[in-house]
């Protein structure tokens, strides 16, 4: 392990990005969430349980790990405080859990509006908001009237704060017919949070820097994946902040050139949750076992997940936004049965062959061109080694690694935390 890796999900999200930050935070010495919400969720099995993160990192299970909530974060203290009193149930304290004095909050009224925003949408227009508040929050930061973590631990500073946005949500909450807000309604919400979190509220850079100059482990963890990104996903149906690894580099602190390694998360089949273009989508048969072997469903919302092949030019170009060192891929064993595996090699766009990812318009018209190669029809999930794996299943992950032009250095082949393969 490098001294600072970030790791990002290759695809729509989903990809098992907590599964990896797990096993690699038994190492390290920092993990740091740098962007998103409560929007998404982590899986993570352990010895201590199975559990789904939503915005605590997924290094909580390592008592001598430092977790970092970042500065590129909106936080939702509510589910916060709901994550940390289920890993309380199971023995997990974390007391090891901090939230940067610059990251976002997430108040009531972007959770009303959120869900009023996307409901007076057309059906067709709808991106599958989670409904967290999200993109409220993150529009607010935007617009320089957000209320930040800092906010939290200065009262006269809040209330100012609060008095200067609340008319203007209040308007916005009044025309989707929503209950508006007092000043003291918030006021008093905010001191529950306080007397929950004031002591895990820092200034998170002087940690990092230290812990940087000293060659400390720092690992980076993000939610969703690049196709989800603003700028570069299916816009409009993505996130609405970076997960990128130049977003960790953003919401950590720590500049590009200072990230060793950036590891791409990637199913060896593709999974989507929410709305737009997904080129390989299956409506058959193959489809509904993918979802079904896989378990796709939602960790937040419990949504089944649309399914389809290997995309190798979306994870292509993933691949060059964010400068990968190296691939992760996950679920290998979901493909244990398939007689036949198909990985998408470009796109029909118009009449045209192309081999790169288009815009968001062209690959809602977008057929998939597929390779077909045998499948293994052997069981992989007792699989440690490379040599381990049956040789068809060794021939479908080289061809990942030449389409994508990446090294594969992990592979999962089943939930546990051993069911890992270290190339």
């Amino acid at each position: 392990m490098a001294n600072v890796t970030a790791i990002v999900g290759a695809q729509w999200g989903d990809e098992g990005k907590g599964r990896l930050v797990d096993y690699l935070a038994v190492q390290a010495d920092l993990v740091i969430r740098f962007q998103g919400g409560d929007n998404a969720g982590h899986t993570v099995i352990n010895e201590k349980g199975k559990f789904a993160l939503h915005i605590i990192p997924s290094g909580i299970f390592n008592d001598e790990t430092m977790n970092i909530v970042g500065a590129g974060t909106v936080v939702n203290f509510e589910t916060m405080a709901e994550e940390l009193a289920a890993l309380a149930e199971k023995g997990v304290n974390g007391e090891n859990l901090f939230i940067d004095v610059r990251a976002h909050l997430i108040m009531p009224y972007h959770r009303a509006l959120d869900g009023a925003q996307e409901r007076s949408k057309s059906q067709k227009m709808q991106i599958g908001t989670t409904g967290r508040g999200i993109g409220p929050c993150y529009s607010d930061k935007a617009t320089r009237s957000g209320i930040r973590a800092a906010d939290l631990l200065d009262e006269d500073r809040l209330r100012n704060r609060i008095e200067m946005v609340l008319p203007q949500k209040n308007r916005e909450l009044a025309y989707f017919g929503l209950p508006e807000y007092t000043v003291d309604e918030l006021m008093a919400i905010c001191a529950s949070w306080r007397e929950k979190f004031a002591n895990k509220i820092i200034d998170s850079l002087p940690v990092v820097r230290q812990a940087y100059e000293e060659d400390k482990k720092i690992l980076l963890e993000g939610q969703l994946g690049v196709m989800r990104d603003l700028d570069w996903g299916i816009y409009p149906y993505t996130t609405s902040s970076s997960p990128t690894s130049g977003g960790a580099a953003v919401g950590s602190g720590l500049g590009p050139r200072r990230i060793d390694e950036i590891i791409g998360v990637t199913k060896v089949y593709s999974t989507s949750v929410g709305g737009g273009p997904f080129m390989t989508e299956l409506f058959d048969e193959d489809g509904k076992r993918l979802q079904t072997i896989g378990r796709e469903f939602g960790a937040t919302t419990g949504r089944p997940r649309r399914c389809g092949w290997f995309d190798a030019v979306a994870v292509d170009f993933s691949a060059w936004i964010n400068g990968f060192t190296a691939l992760a891929l996950t679920k290998l064993d979901i493909l244990d049965t398939f007689e036949t595996i198909k990985i998408c090699t470009g796109y029909t766009v118009g009449g045209e062959v192309i081999n790169h990812l288009p815009e968001t318009a062209e690959q809602e018209i977008a057929i998939p061109i597929y390779e077909e190669m045998e499948g293994w029809m052997s069981p992989t999930t007792d699989a440690r080694t490379w040599d381990d794996l049956p040789p068809k299943a060794q021939a479908f992950c080289k061809r990942i690694e030449e389409l994508v032009n990446v090294p594969i250095k992990f592979i999962s082949v089943g939930p546990e935390r051993d069911q890992i393969i270290i190339m």
